[in-house]
């Protein structure tokens, strides 16, 4: 079953030259996945009576087009069906503008973390059924494929985590990653048009306080961020950009 919310764009969600940003992008889509969690008692206000929370673990964007300050969009999402119990849990996005044209669209993938016991929980089928899943999971599957690490790096800086940077979960919000990336890229890719293709895999969170080291490269003409614990002993996440 497809949900659907309309947005209209703010300051928050354009970038220096008046267009909705991937960080604005993500943000609408988190926004929706967080209300469709509610709509089914997995919401974030139902986190204290489940134990825990879904945590996303993979991003994929694609951009057709980008609108501008005060355009409106219309966000359609949807859980895609498994056939077993399973970790992982797939979801998919659609943006459409005032014309109903499709601008953007986007794959994700999501685990559900129980607090208490500070673990994965596997997801059996009657709690996936209740996000009325649809759609093509293999396609779903093969966009988020596992990132591999590069092997040699351009650059590197290192980055302490801030207050604002941390969410109701208390550590680094998925989002805020892609604002970390931009810390490292080159001039001539930060000041330029938006990349209209964006990966994003996360495997360790981030918490308060804590210092990252953040790695640049490119190859095959994307813009990769690495992102590792300052030890260099965990991998927080990978970011690719094209």
């Amino acid at each position: 079953m497809k949900i659907e919310q309309t947005y209209k764009l703010g300051l928050r969600e354009i970038g220096m030259k008046n267009k909705l940003t991937n960080y604005g992008i993500l943000a609408f889509l988190e926004d929706i996945a967080t209300y469709h969690s509610g709509l089914v008692g997995y919401g974030v206000n139902d986190v204290e009576k489940n134990k825990g929370a879904f945590l996303i673990l993979d991003w994929y964007l694609e951009v057709k087009k980008r609108l501008c300050f005060n355009d409106t969009i219309k966000v359609k999402s949807y859980a895609l069906p498994v056939d077993k119990p399973s970790f992982n849990c797939y979801r998919n996005f659609e943006i459409y503008d005032e014309n109903d044209e499709l601008i953007a669209k986007a794959t994700s993938k999501w685990l559900f973390y129980n607090f208490e016991q500070r673990k994965i929980v596997k997801l059996d089928l009657q709690t996936l059924k209740l996000f009325n899943p649809e759609g093509n999971l293999q396609e779903a599957e093969e966009k988020v494929a596992k990132l591999k690490e590069p092997t040699s790096f351009k650059e590197m800086i290192e980055y302490e985590v801030r207050r604002s940077d941390i969410d109701v979960n208390n550590h680094v919000n998925n989002l805020v990653y892609l604002k970390i990336a931009n810390e490292i890229l080159p001039d001539y890719v930060y000041f330029a048009d938006e990349p209209n293709n964006l990966r994003i895999t996360y495997k360790h969170q981030i918490r308060l306080g804590e210092i990252v080291k953040i790695y640049y490269t490119i190859e095959e003409n994307k813009h990769i961020v690495t992102i590792k614990s300052q030890d260099e002993s965990k991998l927080h996440a990978i970011v690719e950009l094209w």
